[in-house]
């Protein structure tokens, strides 16, 4: 029975010993399968992975290389938005030296704001209103100067912090593209130097780097945005400035003329009634000297009578009628007398006249004086303003006070009483002037 497995020179338990053979090849090949297998899946999940890691890899480098361009872009706009700024702002201190010397030359110096002060009327508000409108626009412009500047200077920092960025990516990308070309022994040292360097970096989400990238776009957009509304307001401020301008130049240009044309006219009335003053005046003196003489020969013809009269009075007694030649005398010498009454009362209302026109004529040459005034005033504005040759105003008529002294004044109303009294009348006693 010890035997019967066995058979002749096999040694006992070789079917025991063959058994576990048999079991341990079994177990090699199925070993060797595992292990084939071990690595055939090793080298298919490296495969796959591998695969992965490189589309990973490439849409990683593609994110990253789309969001550069976008910066890239984004600053290349911002360059030239800032460079338009610059230009703007060149032609804002352009606009503010113009409103200056337009201020200073055109208004201040040609318009001569308030020189009429205190008086005022429509034409020297319109000019006291394009000075004031020109200062407002001037601090309007230095205000939007400062805004521009302060607008700029935020673009620049801007612009600064996407070119960082732009940095970061350009590192970024050679980093993923030199990862990508790792291959053969180089994976070893770079392994080992990834192993035993530096402290790690703490590496942040995908999404605050998006979020950060959208927040760089979204900052740098708005920073074009307002380039372009300020480029707009700018632009508007100066075609405002200037159509308003030429509005108020316009209406001052306007105004000065209507008023030289209308205070012309006046000053042209007032020489043609200084001139029907001057012949009023004189045909006042020829009627005053013919009453003068008038009265002066009524006189005279009173002294005669009177002499008749008392001529009369030397009668005898007898012969001492009050007869008709004695009534006729009497009732000729009460018409003379009431005669030269009227003719002093004529002399009197002639010299009352003549005093009225003396001070309406001199009146008359203040308002005259006044008007010339304003006229130059208002040519060497216009002159100054449009750059034409001031016209002089219309030349006075000849000056009233050459024609002697007023028929008013006190001395010559005493001259005038002495002139006419010096006449004397003679007493009734008296005899008369005839040789005995």
């Amino acid at each position: 029975m010890i035997a019967e497995n066995s058979y002749l020179g096999c040694p006992y338990g070789f079917e025991d010993l063959k058994n576990l053979n048999d079991r341990l090849s079994a177990k090699v090949v199925e070993q060797v399968n595992d292990t084939q297998e071990l690595v055939m899946l090793n080298n298919f999940a490296h495969e796959s992975n591998e695969y992965q890691f490189k589309k990973c890899l490439e849409d990683r480098i593609s994110d990253i290389a789309s969001w550069r361009w976008v910066l890239d872009d984004l600053t290349k706009r911002l360059k030239d938005a800032i460079e338009t700024l610059h230009y703007e702002r060149n032609a804002l201190q352009v606009v503010i030296e113009r409103i200056q010397n337009e201020i200073v030359i055109h208004s201040r110096e040609a318009s001569q704001p308030g020189a009429l002060k205190p008086q005022s009327d429509n034409v020297e508000e319109v000019i006291l209103q394009e000075y004031d409108f020109l200062r407002e626009e001037k601090k309007k412009f230095e205000n939007l100067l400062l805004i521009l500047d302060k607008q700029t200077a935020g673009m620049e920092k801007t612009r600064k912090k996407i070119l960082v960025d732009i940095l970061h990516k350009d590192q970024a990308l050679s980093i993923e593209e030199a990862c990508a070309n790792i291959k053969g022994p180089e994976s070893a040292s770079r392994a080992g130097d990834y192993n035993r360097g530096k402290k790690k970096k703490k590496a942040s989400p995908v999404n605050r780097w998006e979020n950060r990238c959208i927040a760089l776009k979204k900052a740098g957009l708005k920073a074009l945005s307002n380039a372009i509304v300020t480029r707009q307001q700018v632009r508007g401020a100066r075609v405002h400035l200037s159509i308003t301008a030429q509005a108020h130049g316009a209406r001052v240009d306007s105004a000065l003329r209507r008023r030289l044309n209308t205070n012309k006219v006046k000053l042209q009335d007032l020489y043609w009634q200084k001139e029907e003053a001057v012949r009023d005046y004189k045909s006042l003196s020829e009627e005053q000297t013919a009453t003068e003489q008038n009265l002066i020969e009524t006189m005279e013809q009173e002294r005669v009578i009177e002499a008749r009269l008392a001529d009369r009075t030397l009668r005898p007694v007898g012969e001492l009628t009050k007869d008709e030649v004695d009534r006729k005398l009497r009732d000729e010498l009460g018409r003379l007398r009431s005669f030269s009454k009227e003719l002093r009362t004529t002399h009197d209302r002639i010299s009352s006249l003549q005093c009225n026109l003396t001070d309406s004529m001199a009146r008359l040459d203040n308002y005259a004086e006044d008007i010339i005034k304003v006229v130059r005033l208002d040519e060497e504005r216009i002159a100054n303003r449009l750059g034409e040759v001031a016209s002089s105003p219309p030349p006075p008529p000849p000056d009233i006070y050459n024609m002697g002294p007023c028929p008013c004044d006190d001395n010559f109303r005493g001259r005038r009483e002495a002139s006419l009294q010096s006449i004397q009348e003679e007493d009734e006693d008296d005899d008369y002037p005839l040789d005995d």
